[in-house]
């Protein structure tokens, strides 16, 4: 990320704009639509179970990282009440993004017949219902990648010990280098203890940030080293891959690779949530690689640079609605003056964020949605894979937006005392505002 903010402070600020923030409804439905009604009363095996297999059982399992299972009859009617409440509130499944504003590929989402049928499910007494009604299950997903050409673990087991609240972010670098150029099409990573994994970066960074990152390997005594924010430490053009509960092996798109260059090393960003469990990890990270691709898979950050060098971002205490936003025409940055298909979007914030949007301003003054986040928790912080790629035209302008709630109400628990506000702005252990957007180009 610090180099291309780095050009974009060199840019004329014609090619940028900060005028003018979206409206607040921007990509949030009107309305949402009513739910249908089943004909016939629902059953666990007919109806429910589908339900729960899709959008709750990659999390709920036996030694996932949700505090209890959801994979049998006995398991889901013992915690209904509990369930209903979860999904009509729609804490549960986690799932960010506003409905009206893209779609994206795995969507774990509940519409609301769903969500109507669950809770009939529930107001009914939960009846089992008969298992020749099950409907034919989709299939399943691969467990494992269809070749590994790079097998690697993280060298010692690490027991995470946050040192506020009970999240704690630990980087790792892996004992693994690529001697020669190669192409990254798929990524398996494994943690060993999945109550306590959140989610996973992985990262092949050059072999000078691999040196500098090793004299902080086990400089506290433990494995690894603190990578809060390493939004701001590893540059998002050598992530190469991530995990989250749930996820299964991730493959490239035939045709497509994330390049990676000789002496590159393998970093591994892991998010531990020490809230849902405890105990080592000792994750490991399978690859397949691929000699040639016809499109090098990319990563491009949206930040003001501004916020960066420590001005015009400020977060003052007690705000409950400090708002920045920023956007830049990235065909000029990353495109080389060509036509961008947006294939993947992020935002980064940290605890105090509350709404987070990226969007495309178009030249002719009309915008586009690519996630709206309107309820951020940064537990839940991920990558989105969109249905369809997207395409940024020169003199179009990728937007990004972030705002955040500095209230008393909202601050971290320390030793169990609730923090006192005070006035931030950017830096690793206090708050961000970022955008992230992958696609791919031809090979050079």
């Amino acid at each position: 990320m610090r180099h291309l903010l780095i050009v974009l402070a060199a840019l004329p600020a014609c090619f940028y704009d900060t005028e003018s923030p979206l409206p607040a409804d921007f990509g949030v439905c009107e309305a949402p639509p009513s739910p249908g009604v089943a004909a016939t009363p629902p059953t666990y095996w007919r109806d429910v179970k589908p339900i729960v297999d899709r959008s709750c059982a990659g999390c709920h399992i036996a030694g996932g990282v949700a505090p209890f299972a959801l994979t049998t009859y006995a398991e889901v009617e013992g915690r209904k009440q509990q369930a209903a409440w979860a999904v009509e509130t729609r804490l549960m499944p986690p799932w960010q993004p506003d409905d009206c504003c893209n779609h994206y590929r795995d969507d774990r989402s509940l519409t609301p017949d769903q969500i109507a049928t669950f809770t009939a499910w529930v107001e009914d007494g939960a009846p089992e219902g008969d298992p020749a009604d099950e409907p034919p299950a989709p299939p399943p997903a691969p467990e494992r990648l269809p070749r590994v050409d790079v097998d690697v673990q993280v060298t010692e087991p690490f027991t995470p010990s946050p040192r506020v609240g009970k999240d704690e972010l630990r980087c790792f670098l892996l004992p693994h280098h690529f001697e020669t150029a190669t192409y990254v099409t798929g990524t398996d990573v494994q943690p060993s203890n999945r109550r306590i994994a959140h989610h996973a970066i992985l990262y092949a960074v050059p072999a000078d940030k691999a040196r500098e990152l090793a004299a902080k390997d086990g400089a506290d005594g433990r494995p690894g080293w603190d990578c809060y924010g390493a939004a701001d430490e590893l540059d998002v053009r050598s992530t190469i891959g991530g995990w989250q509960p749930g996820d299964r092996p991730r493959v490239f798109p035939d045709g497509i690779g994330a390049e990676v260059k000789p002496g590159t090393q393998l970093v591994l960003n892991m998010h531990y949530d020490t809230g849902a469990g405890t105990g080592a990890d000792q994750p490991r990270v399978q690859l397949m690689l691929s000699d040639t691709v016809e499109r090098v898979s990319r990563g491009a950050p949206v930040g003001n640079p501004l916020w960066f060098a420590g001005e015009g971002m400020e977060i003052a205490a007690g705000d409950p609605d400090a708002m920045v936003f920023f956007s830049y025409d990235p065909t000029l940055v990353i495109g080389k003056g060509k036509a961008i298909d947006v294939e993947s979007v992020m935002v980064h914030m940290h605890e105090l964020g509350s709404i987070g949007r990226l969007a495309i301003l178009r030249e002719d003054g009309s915008s586009e949605c690519l996630l709206n986040i309107t309820d951020w928790d940064f537990h839940w912080m991920t990558t989105y894979f969109l249905d369809t790629p997207v395409r940024i035209n020169p003199g179009d302008r990728l937007y990004v937006e972030c705002h955040w709630d500095n209230t008393a109400e909202n601050q971290k628990l320390v030793d169990g005392e609730q923090q006192a506000p005070r006035t931030i702005g950017w830096g690793a252990d206090e708050e961000m505002c970022g955008g992230v957007i992958g696609f791919s180009e031809p090979v050079q």
